[in-house]
């Protein structure tokens, strides 16, 4: 099997477009989580968020040029993202005649403007919703609204980065950006395709998402933390997580590949697993049995053993179940050794960004990998008891390291873990 590199990332969060510099500013310990007017005006008590500003979709435009009108919001975001990536990896405006694109996202939801002029167009006698007469009303673009908008953005960086060869289109969740990155390893790895551009784009900071998650008790209610406080991974304090949103790719190529046009890998992908659990729409199974098969599988996929494993970018999203479920897992994989793993959850300061979680963070682990820099978790103080024990990193720091294990679970059971080692 072809060995998988990657040679190119590219990232865009709040206030942020560029991976190295959201690196940067995430070893400096500053958070991305800010209260919203906009959140506040529609009574949410947790107002806080990291949501793309006005200022990062100039930015994010200014990149990207002329603007199709089709294109939704997460396709511009996948746009910028994929193409700092691409020219990150030095293939500039040469055509690759073997490549596909696996982005990952969940599908479109309204956000409050769109429901209220969807609202006008309810047939309360026929209890019908008339959404032909909503489009020709001319309140929102067909194209970009009703068309499921994983199929749009991939659609788009196929036709500007010439990647005819596969395409897929990813929605598990938020294990579905790790899920595209497996995807693609695997198509290039059979001997497929040549190169890939993987990754995911969300923009999910808005009305229908965050009262949805506020309904099932998984989003921070905001009621005892505010602000940059509430993310706390694997804390005792923990009380649900931030939404978040942006956009994270990865340009990945067969080593042989990169080597014929001389490119310079960050690192390697050697082992994925996606796998499927039905415990519960919103849990694992209590014990961390399920994330613990994942990771064990991915392990198996890139043949090391877990003593090969020197860090753990963890799923890490501040709910109480989850955390506990993924600490009692790791538990299981490496046993006492875990004490002297070192452990980041990104999520600490990025929030969840749903799909693009497991993107944004094989970026992040691309790049710890590249700079032997560890990035910390913010907010953790005190563990709790099926968290106690484990090597939580709270500041940036320098360590040599050779492998990284990154985990994605998702609701309804979709569970992923990538390895990357260096390159």
């Amino acid at each position: 099997m072809e060995d998988v590199v990657i040679t190119g990332v590219g990232a865009v969060s709040a206030g942020t477009v560029g991976a190295d510099c959201l690196f940067r500013r995430l070893a400096e310990g500053q958070s991305l989580i800010r209260p919203w007017s906009r959140l506040s005006a529609l009574g949410f008590g947790n107002p806080s968020c990291v949501f793309i500003d006005s200022e990062t979709w100039l930015a994010v435009d200014a990149r990207l040029g002329r603007l199709e009108p089709e294109w939704g919001p997460q396709t511009r975001l996948a746009l910028c993202a994929a193409t700092e990536a691409w020219q990150h990896a030095g293939l500039g405006a040469q055509g690759v005649e073997r490549g596909g694109v696996f982005l990952a996202s969940n599908k479109h939801t309204f956000d409050e403007i769109q429901l209220c002029a969807l609202a006008r167009h309810m047939n309360w006698e026929r209890e019908r919703l008339q959404l032909d007469d909503f489009l020709l009303a001319g309140g929102t673009c067909p194209e970009a609204y009703f068309h499921k908008q994983q199929d749009q953005a991939a659609l788009a960086l196929a036709h500007r980065f010439g990647l005819q060869a596969s395409h897929g289109a990813h929605g598990e969740a938020c294990a579905a950006g790790a899920m595209a990155i497996g995807a693609a390893m695997q198509s290039i790895r059979a001997g497929l395709i040549d190169v890939a551009l993987a990754g995911a784009a969300e923009t999910m900071c808005n009305f229908m998402p965050l009262v949805a998650f506020s309904v099932v008790g998984a989003l921070a209610d905001g009621e005892h933390l505010q602000g940059g406080e509430i993310s706390r991974p694997f804390d005792e304090a923990r009380c649900g997580f931030v939404m978040g949103e942006g956009s994270a790719f990865l340009v990945l190529e067969s080593a042989s590949h990169a080597a014929r046009r001389g490119a310079h890998p960050l690192a390697r992908v050697s082992g994925f697993a996606g796998l499927l659990e039905a415990c519960r729409i919103t849990a694992s199974a209590d014990d961390g049995s399920e994330y613990a098969r994942c990771m064990r599988d991915a392990l198996q996929d890139a043949g090391l053993s877990p003593d090969a494993i020197d860090h753990i970018n963890a799923h890490g999203t501040s709910t109480p179940t989850n955390d506990a479920c993924e600490a009692l897992a790791v538990k299981q994989i490496f046993g006492a050794r875990i004490a002297e793993i070192p452990i980041t959850a990104n999520k600490s300061a990025l929030g969840h960004s749903l799909a693009n979680s497991g993107a944004v963070e094989a970026v992040l682990s691309a790049l710890t990998l590249y700079r032997q820099t560890l990035l910390p978790t913010l907010n953790y103080q005190h563990a709790c008891s099926p968290c106690s024990g484990l090597d939580i990193v709270t500041s940036a720091r320098t360590a040599s390291i050779r492998s990284v294990l990154s985990n994605s679970f998702g609701f309804g059971g979709a569970n992923a873990c990538l390895v990357l080692e260096v390159a």
